[in-house]
């Protein structure tokens, strides 16, 4: 059934006077060991509660309420609080996600003041921290308990009569989690509405479906993707913190398995995580043959990972045809486009000099999920890259030259726009006006992407393209390429410019989880570097974990590079890489 409603709130309001106790949202409890369960019925009336706190104290229609809680349970009923009464909830990384205290004061401070009014900063009930201790004494703040249990105030109508159009704003979805910049985008209710029914139209979901997931809420993918999907579908959705399945990634699988669920979501990363850690005994007692859907996005889908986490869970009910890339970003509220349900994913496999904006790409294979071997792997300049699949409804996908003349024949490269009912209002912009707005629903994603045979692959972000004496090298083929060499997983390789405003800067690859090379180990692998142009200057060695990651587990180059910059990146061992230096570790050896 699609969602008739034309707004947040009335979905609120439905929940609220259908009483259903069977629906709702189920946290996963450490301690208990449990889910606690909380019907829908439940958590809108008690959001709703939470709406009159902001409205007796003169904080409801337009004021910003930025909600910096770890708890997933306190975070839903502030956001949805806001929401009823016409706040605006932006949800913030915690300060592990950010990488530090310090980053979170900075971001409250950026948006505690930038708008005409100040904002309210909601945070939880008897719980000190470092960034506490920093907050304004001029900003408002509501401090909101952590547990599901207990009693708590509830109202059965929002506490003002607030009935958004359509095209107001929703909420503010901050984009910066990965980026490192000030950065939001403003999301109306037209947007997640769209994206909802759209996602749930492309791949033929009925009106029985369960959802599981442990993405963070400030992340699109956490927030519209997990939590509101399952909302204005009245999913029930069990929820874990992304900590949770850090600490036991085991515990996501076992949702899916003990509560039946049939839809799930997930980066790369999360997939590859439960390759490696999760035991050959834990795998025995799954029986994932309940999910319909693996949703995969969010970062590039790797083939090794494809290949074993359906290798690793075979036997446990899993195959290739569960497996769903798809494509998005906070600009287009979540979801852009899906892969075919009626067909098995795939990657094309392209050679990665031919790669360049407006230019055709060659692509010299093309690999189904259920066909990928141990051969199946990025080699010399050959880059895997999977399908993204089609646009979902009242969306459209455009590549697009430097120029930003459309791309018109298949199999050319180029700059991928993003235009329709999903796209977001613009970027907020409290110093002129409250939004920078897309122009007709429309965005350029900064990604690159080739269209074959009618499906959307992205190839890189245009970012984490590296350009060199007129070449593109890709950023996840040189890591890819590195670790091979090292034998390590790329997942512990970043190479980033140390200088991206100045085309002559040091490439950087710093390496963790790695001991430091003896004097014979360094011209080893001076030597094997490839012996085309492979534009590397430094070489950075660290035993520990160094490399800067979302929360999700994706690399954060451009905290790599703040870090080197700022002479804070720490390493055991620097190599530094010259063509003299490469030549004459070849001396010593023979190929």
């Amino acid at each position: 059934m699609t969602v008739t409603t034309a707004n947040l709130v009335e979905v609120m309001l439905d929940h609220s006077d259908r009483k259903d106790s069977s629906s709702g949202t189920f946290f996963w409890n450490t301690s208990s060991r449990s889910y606690d369960s909380v019907p829908y019925v439940d958590l809108v009336r008690r959001s709703f509660a939470f709406g009159a706190r902001l409205v007796d104290r003169d904080l409801g229609a337009g004021t910003v309420c930025m909600i910096a809680c770890h708890s997933p349970y306190a975070t839903l009923i502030a956001f949805y609080g806001a929401i009823s009464v016409g706040a605006i909830p932006m949800i913030f990384p915690m300060p592990r996600a950010l990488g530090s205290h310090q980053a979170l004061v900075e971001r409250i401070n950026y948006w505690g003041f930038k708008f005409s009014r100040p904002s309210v900063l909601v945070l939880e009930e008897d719980l000190q921290e470092k960034f506490h201790q920093s907050i304004p004494e001029e900003l408002a703040t509501i401090r909101l308990s952590d547990s599901p249990l207990g009693n708590w105030e509830s109202l059965e109508r929002p506490a003002e009569d607030h009935i958004p159009d359509s095209e107001d704003i929703a909420f503010f979805q901050t984009t910066s989690s990965s980026t490192g910049d000030h950065k939001a985008v403003a999301i109306s209710h037209c947007n997640i509405l769209s994206n909802v029914n759209g996602i749930k139209a492309a791949v033929g979901m009925d009106n029985m479906e369960k959802m599981i997931g442990w993405l963070p809420l400030f992340h699109d993918m956490g927030l519209v993707g997990t939590v509101l999907f399952s909302f204005c579908n009245s999913y029930p959705l069990f929820l874990m913190t992304p900590t949770q399945f850090i600490k036991r990634p085991v515990l996501w699988l076992k949702g899916m398995s003990e509560q039946r669920c049939t839809i799930t979501t997930a980066p790369n990363f999360g997939y590859d995580y439960c390759s490696r850690l999760v035991s050959d005994k834990d795998a025995e007692e799954l029986d994932l043959s309940c999910v319909k859907h693996f949703f995969i996005g969010a970062e590039p889908i790797r083939t090794s990972t494809i290949q074993s986490f359906c290798a690793k869970f075979e036997n446990s009910g899993v195959t290739a045809a569960m497996m769903r890339p798809a494509y998005g970003l906070a600009e287009s509220t979540i979801i852009t486009t899906i892969s075919r349900p009626d067909a098995i994913a795939g990657f094309v496999h392209l050679d990665a000099d031919s790669i360049a904006i407006n230019k055709k790409v060659k692509i010299t294979g093309k690999t189904a999920f259920d066909q990928i071997s141990t051969d199946t792997t990025t080699s010399n300049n050959k880059v895997a890259v999977c399908t993204a699949g089609v646009p979902i409804e009242n969306m459209e996908v455009t590549l697009v030259d430097e120029d930003g003349s459309v791309v018109t024949s298949e199999g050319y490269a180029g700059e991928i726009v993003i235009q329709g009912q999903s796209v977001a209002l613009g970027y907020v912009d409290g110093a002129v006006s409250l939004i920078d707005r897309f122009p007709s629903h429309k965005t350029f994603t900064g990604d690159i992407g080739v269209m074959v045979e009618g499906e959307l692959y992205i190839i890189e972000r245009i970012k984490n393209v590296i350009i060199r004496n007129g070449e593109n090298f890709l950023v996840s083929a040189m890591e890819e390429r590195l670790a091979n060499l090292l034998r390590i997983s790329h997942e512990n390789v970043a190479v980033f410019e140390s200088n991206i405003h100045d085309p002559d800067s040091d490439i950087v690859v710093l390496i963790e989880k790695h001991s430091s090379l003896a004097a014979d180990q360094v011209d080893a692998l001076l030597a094997s570097l490839p012996q085309e142009n492979f534009p590397i200057d430094l070489i950075l060695f660290h035993r520990a974990r160094v490399i800067p990651r979302t929360t999700s587990g994706k690399k954060r180059h451009f905290f790599c590079r703040k870090l080197f910059q700022s002479g804070n990146l720490s390493f055991q061992q620097k190599i530094e890489v010259s063509p003299d230096k490469i030549a004459n570790a070849r001396g010593q050896y023979s190929f």
